[in-house]
């Protein structure tokens, strides 16, 4: 198993635990999340239209993610940054926890996860290097060298 796909997987477990933080300790970004999700139902003359039209690209981003992930090569790279920079911008929880000047929901597992998609990144670099990206789905690698 490449270290990239081992370290993407650690931020999935990750991320879980940092919403499981945030839901008992608190989450303070969530105001600011109903006010964006507001902005945008006022956008649309029914907010059944504005939920639906918001999962349609959500899932049409998430299939195009899943397609450049399989076909490989520079497509998976590419893909593979987008989805790892996330866990890099945990970031902002240290910032308002140094601001607060006490603990804020979400810092003790922003942590291990800017640590994690710093590692991510890295390792897809280390991957790209010396033509490592081959054309062709990334899912028919061999699993083990013998």
């Amino acid at each position: 198993m490449k270290a990239s796909t081992r370290l993407y997987a650690w931020l999935k477990l990750l991320t879980v635990l940092h919403l499981v933080e945030q839901l008992i300790f608190g989450m303070q970004d969530l105001h600011a999340l109903k006010n964006m999700i507001a902005a945008y139902d006022r956008c649309f003359s029914n907010p059944g239209s504005a939920t639906v039209t918001l999962l349609t690209i959500g899932a049409g981003l998430a299939s195009l993610a899943i397609y450049c992930i399989l076909r490989g090569g520079w497509a998976r790279l590419i893909a593979s940054i987008v989805l790892g920079l996330p866990a890099i911008g945990e970031l902002h929880h240290l910032v308002e926890t140094a601001h607060a000047g006490r603990y804020t929901s979400g810092t003790v597992t922003a942590v291990p996860s800017i640590i994690c998609g710093v590692l991510f990144l890295r390792a897809l670099v280390r991957e790209c290097r010396g033509d490592k990206l081959a054309d062709g789905p990334a899912a028919l690698e061999p699993a083990v060298a013998l």
